[in-house]
């Protein structure tokens, strides 16, 4: 079996490196060899392998300090090291292991095992890599649902509804509901009314007005997904008096302009556009007319206005 990958031997014995390149490019790895330690930092930006052969008896810096400072640097950080010794002593192991080394391979080098021990590190560098790169996948698809989410919430508080190839309600907006409600009172729970039915079933103009006493309500159809289906935004254009004689519900100027535009069916940031302010500024203007009409909702807070009339 051909193995794909780049191993880099540090060693100063050749007759240790003869065997391992031996085996190793056999095998199908790419094998570079580097003398000392020193060195192989240098490079280390250069050489890019995907696994190390570390020597503990190096000239210069032992294999100890060269592995600490390979786990030190960003640019070899995550490279399994496998530290070679002729010293078959449990104090040494475990001072490489707290170096950072992943194994350890007693000189003389077998060349069964050294294969083994590498294609097993390489397999599990492989998984933790493939792992890494599932869970930024995972994360990225968590960033874009939030943002899903945020849009959505930032919609809910218009009025959208979403109807299958019958007419069927698949999804709608609490505010949505409301207006049906309001306008149709007599609708069956959870289900359109019959003139928007109709209308749907006409399949002819995207644009409908439905008329009533307190206002009309308009609704706008889009197609849905995949040209299935239909979107729907409903609009209130109700009788609403004046910003000034809203004023007379005990409200200061700008909430009873709010809650005109509230009452004429715009959305929390279409009323902040309009009123050259901000979003957050209007939901709080918003709460205060809740409070003074004792209202609960936006809904409510229209009714309210269109007392007036």
């Amino acid at each position: 079996m051909k193995r794909n990958g780049t191993i880099l031997v540090i060693d100063d014995v050749p007759e240790n490196l003869g065997v391992i390149f031996e085996v190793l490019s056999g095998a199908g790895y790419e094998v570079l060899v580097v003398e000392n330690g020193e060195i192989a930092l240098e490079r280390m930006a250069l050489l890019q392998p995907d696994l190390i052969l570390l020597d503990v008896r190096l000239p210069g810096e032992d294999g100890f300090t060269v592995c600490r400072q390979l786990k030190a640097s960003p640019a070899s950080a995550e490279i399994p090291v496998i530290m070679m010794t002729g010293l078959n002593d449990t104090r040494d192991k475990v001072h490489g292991f707290k170096a950072g080394a992943v194994d350890y391979i007693c000189k003389p080098v077998p060349a069964d095992e050294v294969l083994v021990r590498v294609d097993t590190h390489l397999e599990i560098r492989r998984l933790r890599l493939r792992l890494q790169q599932r869970n930024h996948e995972l994360l990225r698809e968590v960033r874009r649902r939030r943002e899903a989410e945020r849009q959505l919430e930032e919609s809910l508080d218009q009025a959208v509804l979403l109807v299958d190839e019958e007419g069927r309600p698949q999804f709608a907006t609490k505010r949505a509901w409301d207006l049906i409600a309001r306008f149709f009172p007599e609708a069956p729970l959870a289900g359109l009314p019959e003139p928007i039915h109709e209308w749907l079933h006409e399949k002819a103009s995207p644009f409908r007005k439905f008329s009533f006493p307190q206002g009309s309500l308009h609704i706008q159809r889009f197609s849905g997904l995949s040209g299935t289906g239909s979107v729907l935004k409903l609009e209130e254009h109700l009788n609403v008096p004046s910003s000034e004689h809203l004023q007379a519900l005990g409200l200061t100027p700008r909430e009873a302009e709010i809650l005109y535009w509230m009452a004429k069916g715009k959305t929390s940031p279409e009323i902040a556009t309009i009123l050259d302010s901000a979003l957050n500024t209007v939901k709080k203007h918003a709460q205060r007319i809740y409070r003074k009409l004792e209202v609960e909702n936006r809904t409510a807070a229209a009714l309210r206005a269109t007392e007036l009339t």
